[in-house]
């Protein structure tokens, strides 16, 4: 198993030069790790969007694997924009999902922000991901 890259969890997102940085396997361990910290909070089921990077399909598409992996129902609301995640939540009553974003980086960058629970990510909850990534 190759170690993911810690440099990419920052403070409010997940962040990396695709396939260097950020790879599909990293995506797929991370929605593993997701889903496992989302059952422990009594999670069944994620939304999925993303924009429209050209890495943005393949890094979804492990995500929701890994996500499934952990038992999840996966709910894959295609390219949209970050705001519609967090309201997908709401109208799919699962208080969970993960946007698929560069944001305002360059071409080559990718990244998640994550809501678990009805929290999003941020700051210290980010590094517990990492670290369940890396169990």
């Amino acid at each position: 198993m190759t170690p993911i890259a810690s440099e990419i969890f920052k403070a409010y997102d997940i962040r990396g030069i695709v396939d260097k940085t950020l790879t599909e396997e990293a995506a797929e361990r991370i929605g593993r790790a997701l889903g496992t910290i989302g059952k422990a909070k009594g999670v069944g089921k994620f939304v999925v969007g993303r924009d429209g990077r050209l890495s943005g399909p393949r890094l979804a598409k492990a995500l929701a694997r890994g996500l499934a992996a952990a038992g999840m129902d996966v709910i894959d609301i295609g390219v949209v924009a970050t705001p519609m995640v967090y309201f997908a939540t709401h109208l799919f009553d699962t208080g969970s999902g993960v946007m698929v974003t560069g944001s305002h980086n360059p071409p080559e960058y990718n990244g998640l922000k994550m809501m678990v629970a009805g929290e999003t990510l941020a700051a210290e909850a980010i590094q517990d991901l990492r670290r369940v990534c890396e169990k």
